[in-house]
């Protein structure tokens, strides 16, 4: 009797063990997966994941650069008016993203700058922003560009704004939303600031209407050409005895480093010099109006220099009216191509010329 007892244990452990085996962690061998699992084993398999589609960039029709997402091919260009005073050249930011610049005059002899976006979503903070002037609306009405300012002169340039089609926004009137004060130590009429971000996620609308404004046709981004009239790897653009702006080539990076008279002209919030690919001195005419304070830079046609990659040309310019672009011509007639890349232009009074210096 006890032997068939303990045949009968030994027969009940042996059935007990090799269920256990048939149990096993699917880590130790062999594995009966259960209703609804998956045969194969997740940890031993490769994730197999889409790959991203490639992005074909678009041409950016104010530099040249193919750089430009498609999705923003199509909007309208921003340009926002920035403060040059020299006390607030120290707070500047967002002019090394900026595809153009324009320098010209304001009052006393300063100058003030328009900052051209192509693609304002990818500007960063932007700034000091200061008001709008008669001949500036037709500087971003020549990019069917939405201008940005704050204030502006109530008598000549509310004329122009009126008599100019153009869509501008006021950031210390009804679009103050688009702007911020940042303490930077300067007084308060130094210290609004605005972001690309804020722009474009505020202006939507506006940004996104079709732009067929055009600028010029650019050499390929990979062959640029040294212009041939001579030499300038230094160039000084006297405004006036206070306002010099001035660029140093640098060869390795084909690049001109811009410079406030002889200070480096860098980013207040990242201390980067701003660097300039082609650089374009339009000689006009500056005029006081009648109350003898507000200038007018007459933007009919003229004569100048475009310098680039170490070199520079002489040109003929002429605009035609608000609305249209730049049209810039070498001394046979025939049309610029610049290299690609980004613009300083300075549209400098023709009396100050003789004090111009290429070198």
């Amino acid at each position: 009797m006890k032997i068939r007892i303990c045949a009968l244990i030994l027969l009940i452990s042996l059935l007990l063990f090799s269920g256990c085996q048939n149990q096993t962690d699917p880590a130790a061998g062999s594995y009966t997966p259960i209703f609804g699992e998956s045969s194969s084993d997740p940890s031993s398999s490769e994730v197999q994941q889409e790959p991203e589609p490639q992005i074909e960039y678009a041409l950016n029709p104010l530099t040249g650069l193919k750089d430009l997402h498609p999705d923003k091919a199509g909007n309208r260009p921003v340009a926002v008016m920035i403060n040059n005073i020299s006390t607030a050249w120290d707070v500047q930011t967002g002019l090394c993203a900026a595809d153009i610049v324009y320098e010209t005059y304001v009052e006393g002899g300063i100058t003030r700058l328009l900052a051209v976006y192509k693609d304002i979503s990818k500007a960063p903070q932007i700034g000091t922003v200061r008001s709008a002037r008669y001949s500036y609306v037709d500087l971003a009405a020549g990019h069917d560009a939405v201008y940005i300012h704050a204030g502006y002169d109530p008598v000549y340039c509310a004329q122009r704004f009126k008599s100019v089609k153009i869509t501008h926004f006021d950031l210390n009137g009804n679009s103050s939303s688009l702007g911020f004060r940042e303490t930077n130590g300067k007084s308060r009429e130094h210290t609004l600031y605005t972001t690309g971000s804020k722009l474009y996620n505020g202006l939507k609308k506006s940004i996104q209407t079709k732009s067929s404004a055009t600028w010029f046709k650019f050499r390929d981004q990979n062959d640029p050409a040294v212009p041939g009239e001579g030499p300038c790897t230094k160039l000084s653009v006297p405004f006036s005895a206070n306002y010099v702006s001035a660029f140093e080539y640098d060869p390795q990076a084909g690049m001109y480093k811009k410079f406030q008279s002889s200070t480096p002209h860098t980013d207040y919030k990242t201390g980067q010099q701003i660097n300039v690919k082609n650089i374009l001195v339009l000689l006009c005419s500056v005029s006081y109006f009648d109350d003898n304070y507000h200038v007018k830079t007459d933007l009919s046609s003229g004569s100048g220099y475009y310098v680039s990659q170490g070199g520079y040309q002489k040109i003929n310019w002429k605009k035609g009216n608000a609305s249209s672009p730049f049209k810039i011509t070498l001394q046979d007639g025939s049309e610029l191509v610049p290299n690609a890349g980004n613009f300083w232009i300075c549209l400098l009074d023709k009396n100050q010329s003789r004090e111009l210096r290429i070198s």
